[in-house]
């Protein structure tokens, strides 16, 4: 499966950001992995408090220990008229916010959707796309996109 390496790269980020963000309130850094096979996405990352991400509560697999999270779900993407469609709510009050989402396999955004004050940065590169959202400041931030094969 995809995620194999992807998920070593998110391992990897996940040590880099460890130090920074460990006893800290109200902090959200999470990667988002979705297979080129839409359905199910792989999110690591670090997260103050898990129970604001409620899409947690319908995952395969929760792996958490003091803040770092590793969960494999399959209710954050759905199908959205010829493309597929990814929302990622996040309830709470965030001081710093940075959600990344990849999206492999040959695709392109049709829509994209994010509360406000939150900034994006989104590119295409290697066959995949990615969505970088970062902001200060948040209450129940909500990030949502649309895609489709390009």
């Amino acid at each position: 499966m995809a995620f194999l390496g992807l998920a070593s790269v998110a391992m990897a980020l996940l040590l880099l950001f460890s130090p920074a963000v460990l006893g800290q309130d109200g902090q959200l850094f999470l990667n988002v992995y979705v297979d080129g096979t839409p359905g199910k996405a792989l999110v690591v990352g670090n997260v103050d408090d898990i129970s604001g991400l409620a899409f947690l509560n319908t995952s395969d697999k929760i792996y958490e220990d003091n803040g770092q999270l590793y969960a494999v779900c399959d209710s954050l993407v759905e199908k959205y008229g010829d493309g597929w469609r990814l929302s990622f709510p996040a309830s709470g009050d965030f001081d710093e916010y940075h959600a990344v989402f990849f999206v492999s396999g040959g695709f392109a955004f049709q829509e994209i959707n994010c509360t406000e004050g939150l900034e994006i940065l989104s590119t295409a590169h290697n066959d995949s796309i990615v969505l970088d959202v970062q902001g200060y400041g948040l209450t129940d931030p909500m990030v949502s996109f649309s895609y489709a094969a390009s």
